[in-house]
């Protein structure tokens, strides 16, 4: 399904309105080679301010058509790959590269405790920065 449709689909099934920004977002989002932050969104995107840009994310991160992933400085990344995976960060460049999951039993969490989603990131050097430290 186009990203377009899906999150048209999703938006009509909440009550919700489509809107000219919110397809905006989701299209590069969802076309993006890489992870993007709201500062690369807002550079392909001026015309939208980082308010709609956002709250605009949010609202794709509660549809499940995004996933907000943490940075080594604090920073969101938004990946359009919203299957269970796991990162790896470069602590160099932050380059973020996708990485399958490894299984983590549920009884990794505390007794009782139901693990819904997990996030492993890996941080090292990338190979670029590991050969241009040389």
């Amino acid at each position: 399904m186009q990203p377009d449709q899906m999150l048209s689909d999703a938006l009509r099934a909440r009550g919700q309105r489509v809107t000219l920004p919110r397809l905006m977002v989701h299209r590069f989002v969802a076309s993006a080679p890489r992870h993007v932050t709201a500062d690369d969104i807002h550079d392909e995107l001026p015309s939208l301010s980082y308010g709609t840009i956002y709250s605009t994310l949010d609202l794709l991160e509660e549809l499940g058509l995004v996933r907000r992933v943490s940075t080594l400085h604090g920073a969101a990344v938004y990946d359009s790959r919203t299957d269970a995976h796991d990162h790896a960060v470069c602590r160099v460049c932050g380059r973020m590269f996708d990485l399958e999951p490894r299984a983590i039993p549920a009884a990794a969490g505390p007794r009782g405790f139901q693990v819904e989603q997990t996030q492993v990131q890996l941080i090292g050097q990338c190979a670029e920065c590991r050969r241009s430290a040389r």
